[in-house]
């Protein structure tokens, strides 16, 4: 049985499978290429799953242009990448964060999942690891994408932002004005600037 992201990119009918259609995806990450940001991160306003699938879409056009990918699961409090990739979370006993990389259905692209450990995602944000695994990530792959949780999560979202230079936001029609200057500010205070937006149906 294929993964829903393996089953988006491979199946017949790109045309309604996924968050928003593949051929979309595609021209967006054109344009990232066209910014060549080496650390990407894709985030939204309201919490939801689809910032995952939509991080996870974007990683995989961006490698079948020809790149090695690293995605990352940001959003350690509601993960979503083990799910659309079909993978176990890692045991947070015997994982140490960020360390371990598993490689996916699409040579070229690589995931590194939240484990199930307890300890709070800020921490490992604020370590100085996490810099380090950001370093070493650039060393070897092209791109690195950031699957980072909503607006709404606090200060972990501007913590990511910091180590990105640039970001995809993901809409809803229904999102304020209000709020999306809100989280646009904050991450140009972080220094990451918004290259494109997603609408989710």
């Amino acid at each position: 049985m294929q993964s829903p992201i393996e089953d988006i990119i491979c199946g017949k009918n790109q045309q309604k499978k996924g968050i928003i259609n593949f051929d979309q995806m595609k021209v967006i990450s054109s344009k990232v290429e066209k910014h060549d940001p080496s650390v990407l991160m894709v985030t939204s306003i309201p919490a939801g799953k689809s910032v995952g699938m939509i991080a996870a879409e974007l990683a995989a056009a961006i490698v079948l242009q020809g790149k090695r990918v690293l995605l990352v699961e940001g959003d350690w409090k509601k993960p979503s990448l083990h799910e659309w990739f079909h993978m176990e979370q890692p045991d947070g006993i015997h994982q140490e964060p960020l360390k371990t990389v598993f490689p996916t259905f699409l040579p070229g692209l690589d995931v590194v999942l939240a484990n199930n450990s307890s300890g709070k995602p800020i921490d490992i944000w604020l370590s100085p690891s996490f810099r380090q695994h950001i370093a070493s990530w650039q060393e070897t792959y092209d791109r690195v994408v950031l699957s980072a949780p909503s607006l709404h999560s606090g200060v972990e979202m501007e913590l990511l932002a910091e180590e990105c230079r640039e970001v995809v936001l993901v809409l809803q029609r229904k999102d304020k004005t209000e709020d999306i200057r809100k989280i646009q500010a904050k991450l140009e205070t972080a220094g990451c600037k918004v290259i494109g937006v997603v609408y989710q149906q």
